[in-house]
């Protein structure tokens, strides 16, 4: 049986550390994390965000940036929040260094966060930085 976003295998969509406690009227932009750690959300149409209980809108009423989200409005004080998030492309988070092939002078892949960093056989490291958004 297929399914849509995250399998149940991997448990119950996840849900993001609140941040209604730094929501003073005025500020819109937040980090986003989840057990503390910075989360970095695929797009914002993977995720649903409730604000004050009301569902918003993906681009329009909030926008997405590496591991931040930015409100169109303010949030006030004291109002309810809350983000789940519906699907990610991959769950590669528990996966930090790979190695690749089985030849003699196979380096690795370190994936950390944002960053790929690539050794080559002579031990040049080389890093590409991303932004799947």
């Amino acid at each position: 049986m297929a399914y849509i976003g995250r399998q149940q295998s991997s448990g119950a969509f996840l849900k993001l550390d609140s941040i209604s406690s730094q929501f003073n009227g005025s500020t819109t932009t937040f980090n986003l994390t989840v057990g503390g750690d910075a989360f970095y959300p695929d797009n914002p149409y993977t995720l649903l965000v409730s604000l004050g209980g009301v569902i918003q809108e993906p681009v329009t009423s909030f926008t997405i940036s590496d591991d931040q989200i930015t409100f169109s409005a303010a949030p006030s004080a004291g109002a309810s929040f809350f983000i789940v998030v519906l699907a990610t492309s991959n769950d590669i988070t528990p996966l930090k260094t790979l190695t690749v092939g089985s030849r003699d002078g196979a380096k690795t892949l370190d994936l950390h966060g944002r960053k790929l960093a690539i050794e080559d056989r002579s031990g040049v490291k080389h890093t590409i930085s991303f932004n799947l958004a």
